[in-house]
């Protein structure tokens, strides 16, 4: 479940634009029941920071951006894939 909203997310990923990076990730925290965007820098590596959320005990991705792309279609795709309003 994502506990945040389309205007919530469209900000994350403007914000995330903004600063420079790359990509946003959209992560779930089941321990608090909150939904968090984790940005990936430049000089970062997607894979390796993707791959810290891969077991799903506590955190979850549950997507991942490029915010070289076009940002409200993808948020879009994921509004829908989750059932956000």
């Amino acid at each position: 479940m994502i506990y945040a909203g389309r205007p919530l997310m469209l900000r994350w990923l403007q914000v995330g634009k903004k600063e420079g990076a790359t990509h946003m990730l959209l992560v779930q925290d089941a321990m608090a029941d909150e939904t968090l965007p984790v940005y990936v820098a430049a000089n970062e590596n997607l894979r390796h920071k993707v791959s810290r959320f891969e077991d799903g005990h506590s955190m979850k991705l549950l997507a991942v951006f490029s915010l070289r792309s076009d940002l409200e279609q993808q948020l879009d795709n994921v509004i829908r894939k989750y059932g956000i309003r």
